[in-house]
């Protein structure tokens, strides 16, 4: 249930603002059991990705695609073969680490043209810290945060969908996803559509600024509290 309440959370925000969502569901569940990251969000989370990606399909970028998915490939093997070598004790350090890595990716506000070059290295990034901790979305939305929303949000979720898959195979192939994860990914996707359902209607009740700052704040310290009870 804690679970559920915590994907649905980051599921409302993902579906309000395009982003952010993993800064929300990631900390939570990583205090919640470190069984659930990152193999089983990183699966889970792939059907509010669909869901989102098909509602404003019109608006879907898919120029760059290819080039992301280059880099996410070998981002996502060096990801993977990162978590081998890290004890379950310092799990929530490197999640802890990564998140604050996302937060502060987004809080810089850089703007970065979506061409060939940075696409792909936008996709390493995103293969890199998906396979780690379950969050790659930031790194993708430096590259549409100009764009209109629909545009985001459905350029995001194709792109996101498209990215999890990689990463899944990566952790596949690597020993970290197997038939115990992919079974709490399924109990995971209930909460991502709840949480995708309720952001339907609540799109036009947020301030996407104040949601931003929100989501920073709360994941900052989440982040924080996950880093200090893997040091302390």
């Amino acid at each position: 249930m804690l679970a559920t309440l915590a994907v649905a959370a980051g599921a409302i925000v993902q579906g309000i603002s395009g982003v952010g969502g993993g800064f929300i569901t990631v900390p939570f569940l990583a205090m919640i059991s470190l069984s659930l990251l990152p193999g089983p969000v990183v699966v889970g989370s792939m059907s509010i990705a669909g869901l989102m990606a098909w509602r404003e399909r019109k608006h879907i970028d898919v120029k760059n695609l290819r080039w992301i998915s280059l880099g996410t490939i070998v981002g996502a093997a060096l990801g993977a073969w990162l978590l081998s070598g890290v004890a379950k004790e310092q799990l929530g350090l490197l999640f802890g680490g990564m998140i604050l890595a996302g937060v502060l990716i987004t809080s810089l506000g850089l703007h970065v043209p979506p061409n060939k070059l940075n696409s792909t290295l936008s996709g390493l990034g995103v293969g890199a810290m998906g396979a780690t901790a379950g969050i790659g979305a930031p790194i993708l939305a430096v590259l549409y945060q100009r764009e209109s929303g629909p545009r985001i949000r459905s350029t995001l979720g194709v792109m996101y969908l498209v990215c999890s898959t990689l990463i899944a195979g990566a952790l596949a192939f690597f020993g970290h996803l197997g038939a115990a994860e992919l079974g709490y990914a399924l109990l995971l996707v209930p909460g991502y559509i709840i949480g995708y359902v309720l952001s339907q209607n609540l799109t036009q009740h947020f301030d996407q600024g104040a949601t931003r700052l929100i989501v920073l704040v709360v994941s900052t310290a989440a982040a924080l509290s996950l880093v200090y009870r893997s040091l302390f």
